[in-house]
C-alpha cells in the first residue's frame, strides 16, 4: 500500500466489490481475475498468484495516478477511479470531459484538470454515477446480464461512500 490515505481508503472500498479471491468466470470477458485485476487487461501479471500489495501497486499506477484522481476534488477522483477500473480509463476520461463540457479526447491532462476548478464536486460525481449506471444498463445483455445487479449495487454503494467524504 502507499502512504496516500485517500487512495488507501478508496482501495479498501474497491476491494469490497472487486473481491480478493481468484476467479475465472467464463462469462467475464476479462478472464482470470484476482483483486479485480484481470488477465486481459494485465496480460503480463500472474493473476493466480497476485498479492494484495501488487494489486494495490497496479491500481495506484494504472488507475489512480494515471487518471490523476489524486489531483481531482474528493468525490470526483473516487468516482473517476472506479469508472476507470470497471469501464476503462478511456470511458472514465471521456465521460468526465463530456460532463465538464471540454473536448472529449479520452485523456486527462491539464485542460481537463483546469476545467474541474469551480465545479461542484458532489454534483459532478453524481452526473458521473448516473452515466455509469446508463452504461451498465446498456451492456447488460447476453452473458453480461447476470452482472447487472452487482454493478448497480456497486454504483449505489459508491454513492454512499462518496457522500461520507
Amino acid at each position: 500500500m502507499t502512504t496516500d490515505a485517500r487512495f488507501n481508503n478508496w482501495f479498501t472500498w474497491l476491494l469490497q466489490w472487486e473481491g480478493t479471491g481468484f476467479e475465472n468466470d467464463p462469462d467475464d470477458p476479462g478472464g482470470a481475475t484476482k483483486y479485480g485485476i484481470d488477465q486481459r487487461s494485465h496480460p503480463k501479471e500472474d493473476i493466480r498468484h497476485l498479492t494484495r500489495e501488487r494489486a494495490a501497486e497496479i491500481y495506484w499506477q494504472t488507475y489512480w495516478t494515471a487518471m490523476h484522481c489524486h489531483e481531482m476534488p474528493l468525490k470526483v477522483g473516487e468516482v473517476v477511479g472506479n469508472i476507470a477500473v470497471n469501464a476503462g480509463p478511456g470511458r472514465a476520461a471521456g465521460w468526465l470531459q463530456t460532463a465538464l463540457g471540454v473536448v472529449a479526447d479520452r485523456q486527462i491532462g491539464p485542460k481537463t484538470l483546469a476545467a474541474l476548478k469551480g465545479q461542484d464536486p458532489a454534483h459532478l460525481a453524481n452526473v458521473l454515477l448516473e452515466r455509469t449506471e446508463q452504461h451498465y444498463r446498456s451492456i447488460a445483455n447476453g452473458r453480461l446480464a447476470k452482472f447487472l445487479k452487482g454493478w448497480l449495487n456497486r454504483n449505489r454503494d459508491l454513492k454512499r461512500y462518496i457522500d461520507k467524504l
